[in-house]
């Protein structure tokens, strides 16, 4: 599901170069569940955001599917994005002015419209995560787990290829964050979709089917 040939990415600061990745090359299959590790500044949110098309490598190739994402325009990155791509967060991104409901049909308004079987979707997805009875509350009436459970039910109520997840326990306390990967693996563990999760947790990365080491540490 997911090749990255030979990519490179550095950047410029205070006038000098960083190098962030160096002719880095992996394979991620269909379906696997991989937890990417590492020190502060060993590239783990570059990685995700040359995953998700937020960010091009100087060098190589990035494949999602038979996609491949270096060879496509901004726009064109943004399409696939939208339609094969969910994306999980720390600070969960919701957005405040809208209802449970309105967040979690945000990625099928991008993507064409919401149609009675979107809303189905997302009103099951709701029932998994546990919080059918808060569709019309709004992300501050909520717990930080609480969110955190709908930006996942919204992450996949579009059926991505592929679920990219940035430290999504990382401002949880630990009882929270244990609820959470429940749910993420009862979602996600079915082989319907790739994942790749950034943590500094390794106890968090061992639930996973396989930990990659970026830059020889971990974080």
């Amino acid at each position: 599901m997911i090749v990255l040939d030979q990519v490179s990415r550095a950047f410029t600061e205070g006038g000098r170069s960083r190098v962030v990745l160096d002719r880095f090359s992996e394979t991620v299959a269909t379906g696997e569940r991989l937890a990417v590790v590492g020190r502060s500044g060993v590239g783990k949110s570059t990685l995700l955001n040359l995953l998700g098309g937020m960010d091009v490598p100087d060098a190589g190739r990035v494949h999602i599917g038979d996609a491949e994402l270096t060879a496509m325009n901004e726009r064109e990155r943004t399409l696939l994005r939208r339609h094969r791509i969910g994306f999980v967060f720390q600070f969960f991104n919701l957005i405040p002015t809208l209802t449970v409901t309105e967040n979690l049909l945000m990625p099928l308004e991008m993507t064409g419209g919401v149609d009675t079987a979107g809303r189905q979707r997302a009103r099951g997805l709701l029932e998994r995560v546990g919080l059918a009875d808060r569709e019309e509350a709004f992300p501050d009436a909520l717990s930080g787990g609480e969110q955190q459970r709908i930006a996942i039910a919204r992450a996949l109520v579009h059926a991505p290829d592929v679920l990219l997840a940035d430290e999504p326990t990382g401002t949880l306390d630990e009882d929270t964050a244990e609820e959470v990967l429940a749910l993420l693996d009862e979602l996600t563990g079915q082989g319907q979709v790739t994942v790749v999760l950034v943590t500094h947790s390794m106890a968090v990365a061992h639930r996973m089917d396989r930990v990659l080491r970026l830059g020889g540490g971990t974080g």
